[in-house]
């Protein structure tokens, strides 16, 4: 049986460059360290409160 996987493409919050590595620390385009939401795992600003895409509130350490 042959499975296909949906592959979601990211972007960089800052340069909207697509990250090939989901989690990567930087984003190779601009070069910025990149924080992810802990729920869906997107890119987000360092700015950001809320995840623009689940609506999970950010924390950072």
């Amino acid at each position: 049986m042959n499975e296909q996987r949906k592959i979601e493409k990211r972007a960089c919050p800052y340069c909207d460059g697509e990250i090939t590595e989901a989690g990567f620390p930087f984003c190779k385009p601009c070069g910025v360290t990149l924080l992810y939401c802990v729920k869906c795992q997107t890119a987000v600003k360092r700015e950001a409160t809320v995840c623009p895409q689940c609506g999970g509130e950010l924390e950072w350490k």
